[in-house]
Order: structure tokens, then C-alpha cells, then sequence
């Protein structure tokens, strides 16, 4: 199977390593992009393209963010085999996710700082506490180190498409998840045609990958 695997606000390619390494470990194709985090429709490109180096069935797994991405890519694609939707945005294409959120404010909301470029990057004094606080110290050392700036536009915008509606998806709550709450996860997670839920933070990728893999394994075999 293909998979490419798509991250959330600040972060790149390099926070799917541990789940492209095990992947690849089990005879899969992987690739985790950069996306530019310069607006929806230009982060959705950077999908189709990677999409398009691939011939036969492909997996999205978006994360956070990545989840309204993957759905923009996937919309009229037929092949797409499934979605997978890791504490992410998986909304209605007339709904804009600030507003879904808003009732439900977390930690990230404390620990945004603002650019003059209609940028925002997170205070990495509070990064470990939003993203990784059940990680490894140096696992969200790491991550933090790299963390970059998105464009607040990213996030502002309807939806526009719901590939989920054609796609079968697979939604993964994450219980003690600092930056996007699990009560607006549950909400979003009710249009997946599989929810599974793990007592982890925002990260569940880098902090519990084996049961990370477990699941996503587990749900391709049982298409």
C-alpha cells in the first residue's frame, strides 16, 4: 500500500519517521511532505502532487491540520483507499474550524504568538505541554527544535469539500489532548465509519507509536 502522511501546524515531514520507518518495515510505500503552510489550497497541492508520484490504492493519514488537507486532496480522486483522521479536522464543507472550536478553547489557545505576516507560531516555552507532554524528553526536545511558523489563513477558511463522505475513514480520538480538544474531536470523529481512542497527547505518533501502527494496521486488514 501507499501512504502518505500528512502533519499538523508547525511541524513537517519529519514527525511521521518513526511511523514511515515501521511502515516500510512492513512492506509499505510512504512518503511524509513538507506542506508549505501557506493557505489550504497550496498545502492540499503539495498532496495531489505527492499523490500523483504514485500509481494504484493509497492511505491519507492526516494529523491535527492535516486532516482538512487530506480531505482537499482526496475530493474526486478514486483512488484513495481510506482516511485516516489522528485528533484532526474533519468538518462540514460549509464549516470553518475556529468556529467549530471556539466553545471547546485548549491549551494551544494560551500559547499562540501573532506575526506582523499573519503568521502564528507556538511559544516554545509551551510546545511540550500542547503537542508532546507524553512523549520521551528527547523526543519532544527534538520536535519542539523544529517547530515553524503557519499562516492563521490556513485555519480560517470553510472547508469546501468532504472527501469523507465517499472515502472510508477511520477516526483516531486522542483522550489527554492539549491543543485540540477531545470533546471537539468526538463530534468531528460521529461522521467517521471507525473511531478508536487512545489515552495519549496531541502526538500519538511519537508517543505511543507501536499502538499507533497497531490501529492503523488493524484497520486496513479489516477494509
Amino acid at each position: 500500500m501507499h501512504f502518505i502522511c500528512v502533519h499538523g501546524v508547525g511541524h513537517g515531514g519529519w514527525c511521521w519517521d518513526r511511523t514511515a520507518q515501521d511502515l516500510r518495515a512492513l512492506g509499505h510505500t510512504v512518503a511524509t511532505p513538507d506542506l508549505p503552510l501557506t493557505s489550504l489550497e497550496d498545502d492540499a497541492q503539495t498532496i495531489v502532487d505527492a499523490l500523483d508520484d504514485f500509481e494504484g490504492p493509497k492511505v491519507l493519514i492526516g494529523h491535527s491540520y492535516g486532516g482538512l488537507v487530506i480531505s482537499k486532496a482526496a475530493d474526486q480522486r478514486t483512488d484513495i483507499e481510506r482516511l485516516f483522521f489522528v485528533a484532526a479536522i474533519m468538518i462540514e464543507p460549509d464549516e470553518n474550524f475556529m468556529d467549530v472550536s471556539a466553545p471547546y478553547p485548549t491549551k494551544l489557545n494560551e500559547a499562540l504568538a501573532l506575526h506582523d505576516d499573519g503568521t502564528f507560531t507556538v511559544v516554545s516555552e509551551k510546545a511540550r505541554e500542547i503537542f508532546y507532554h507524553k512523549c520521551p524528553d528527547d523526543v519532544a526536545t527534538a520536535g519542539i527544535a523544529r517547530l515553524r511558523a503557519t499562516s492563521f489563513g490556513c485555519l480560517t477558511v470553510a472547508a469546501g469539500v468532504a472527501a469523507w463522505r465517499d472515502i472510508a475513514s477511520t477516526y483516531i480520538i486522542c483522550r489527554d489532548d492539549h491543543a485540540v480538544s477531545p470533546q471537539v474531536q468526538e463530534i468531528m470523529a460521529r461522521r467517521a465509519q471507525h473511531v478508536v481512542e487512545l489515552d495519549t497527547d496531541h502526538s500519538p505518533f511519537l508517543s505511543k507509536p507501536k499502538e499507533f501502527l497497531d490501529i492503523v494496521t488493524h484497520a486496513l486488514a479489516n477494509v
